[in-house]
């Protein structure tokens, strides 16, 4: 039996409390952040928007709005729903969400990884525009074990991250050297007769 299966069978035996956003979360949004804004006020601090690439990173700028541990999310677009840890100095746009846990009894990176599996249902895909606005996060019901429960939670799936980046850089590093010695292997110098 794990180590997660006897914290589960101690202090959760008959199951857990399931509690909506709205009660666990101060829930807010960004503000417009122009890329020409970026551009004229350059510096350390991430501004944040609805794109997933660079780890949703649109620029840099020399102010911050938020400082601490949140989760921030996509509103809409192709990648609504899509939710990311912060933790540290930083800045959304217009089209991120803000969840800031006010839940003594939750810890912000076991809301993340709940939250990552559990938007699916709430995005709206009609109209074109995929949305995941903060009245329907607002709604969205997680279960909420005890603190201990949630940290084994978090430590496992923490390792499981580091080994799955570890993993990713690993065969990045194989597929660089396998194009290497595939041209090295199969160029030939031509034979002029």
């Amino acid at each position: 039996m794990s180590k997660l299966d006897k914290l589960i069978n101690k202090l959760c035996p008959d199951g857990v409390e399931y509690k909506s956003i709205e009660h666990l979360c101060q829930i807010s949004r960004g503000k417009v952040i122009s890329k020409n804004y970026i551009r004229d006020n350059i510096g350390e601090y991430p501004v944040y928007s609805s794109q997933t690439e660079n780890n949703g990173i649109l620029g840099t700028i020399s102010t911050y709005e938020y400082n601490g541990e949140y989760l921030t999310w996509t509103t809409d677009g192709v990648n609504a729903g899509c939710v990311f840890y912060r933790n540290g100095k930083f800045n959304i746009t217009n089209v991120c969400g803000l969840l800031k846990v006010t839940d003594n009894n939750v810890l912000t990176k076991y809301l993340y990884y709940i939250l990552k599996i559990s938007t699916e249902p709430y995005i709206n895909r009609g109209m074109g525009n995929a949305k995941l606005m903060s009245n329907v996060m607002a709604k969205i019901k997680v279960p909420v074990p005890p603190i201990e429960v949630q940290n084994e939670i978090v430590r496992i799936l923490d390792n499981f991250a580091e080994l799955i980046e570890k993993l990713t850089a690993e065969l990045a590093a194989r597929q660089k050297q396998y194009d290497y010695y595939c041209d090295k292997l199969l160029t030939f110098k031509e034979k002029i007769s």
